[in-house]
């Protein structure tokens, strides 16, 4: 399936860029790629996203492997009933959390390497969930009035699916004004009046 196969492309990609920072650099060192604009600088972060939470490792893991268990699972067992964005947007989510909690759990902390200076340093994982959680907050802008129109009664149905059941209800209807016809009685036929000679 393509969403397995990005968050693992996501996955891979961000081991292959931890491993060769840690491989070359020390803690704390910083090699300028633009000028003063952008460095690479490694960094062990102890938080969240961005260094949000941190100094919480644990609530941090446990919460990071139930977002992520919920949303593969998810994705798994729903991407048929969604467009691809929304699909697209769960599993760089979920790949970028993944990928940040193997560090986490291995080492106790993230490897993050990309400094703006300006903005808390980053790394791959980070911009997997970024930019998923861009896609997933465009997709429901652009649909939650669609959204709103179709709501009714029951559970929601996807386009496809209500195009699926106006055919099926058109076909039915035609069927039984046939069947209504060929079960009408024939009317019998007038009896001309005998004419008087």
């Amino acid at each position: 399936m393509i969403y397995l196969l990005t968050m693992l492309g996501i996955l891979v990609l961000d081991r292959i860029v931890k491993i060769v920072t840690v491989g070359t650099m020390q803690v704390g060192d910083t090699i300028p790629v633009l000028g003063d604009f952008f460095h690479i600088t490694y960094v062990q972060n102890t938080g969240a996203a961005f260094s949000m939470l941190e100094g919480h490792p644990l609530l941090l893991a446990v919460l990071t492997s139930i977002v992520i268990g919920i949303g593969i699972i998810y994705v798994l067992i729903n991407y048929k009933r969604y467009k691809w964005h929304f699909n697209v947007a769960l599993s760089l989510m979920c790949a970028g959390g993944l990928g940040n909690l193997t560090d986490r759990l291995s080492n106790g902390y993230v490897i993050d390497m990309f400094d703006f200076g300006w903005f808390p340093v980053f790394n791959v994982a980070d911009i997997a969930v970024t930019v998923g959680c861009g896609i997933l907050a465009i997709y429901l802008l652009l649909n939650w009035k669609s959204d709103e129109k179709d709501t009714q009664p029951g559970p929601s149905k996807s386009h496809a699916e209500r195009e699926k059941a106006d055919k099926i209800a058109k076909s039915e209807s035609k069927k039984k004004a046939r069947s209504e016809k060929a079960i009408e009685p024939e009317k019998p036929a007038k009896k001309k009046p005998k004419r008087l000679k």
